[in-house]
């Protein structure tokens, strides 16, 4: 059972479509949070702010060679992607949600999410 889940775990980490959709929640939250600042809607702003923080976290290439710095980065980066996540399901869930359509950007990317994992899973099996 657990060579199963280490295997799993192993293939949806190598996936090229998970980390596309995975890196594109980010972006998504800070330009849904750019769109509702011009909006007007409170509390977006921040949003916006560290979602494009994270955005420069995960895509600039740095030259790294320490295993336990790596590791450190990915750390951070996965604690940074569900705290903006979170966060912008509480945004969402607390304001109206203006304007409608960058929000559902978001929503539809975390929702292919776990659907495009378990496609990958299932093609790996």
């Amino acid at each position: 059972m657990e060579a199963n889940l280490l295997r799993a775990l192993d293939v949806l980490s190598q996936s090229p479509l998970l980390q596309a959709i995975a890196s594109a929640v980010p972006a998504a939250i800070a330009v849904a949070g750019l769109a509702g600042w011009r909006a007007r809607v409170p509390q977006t702003l921040p949003l916006a702010l560290w979602g494009g923080l994270l955005c420069l976290w995960i895509f600039v290439p740095l030259p790294l060679t320490e295993p336990q710095v790596i590791s450190f980065r990915h750390y951070v980066s996965i604690l940074g992607w569900l705290w903006l996540v979170q966060a912008w399901g509480r945004l969402v869930l607390t304001e109206w949600p203006a304007p409608i359509w960058s929000h559902w950007i978001v929503g539809s990317l975390l929702v292919l999410l776990p659907l495009c994992g378990a496609l990958v899973l299932i093609r790996s099996f």
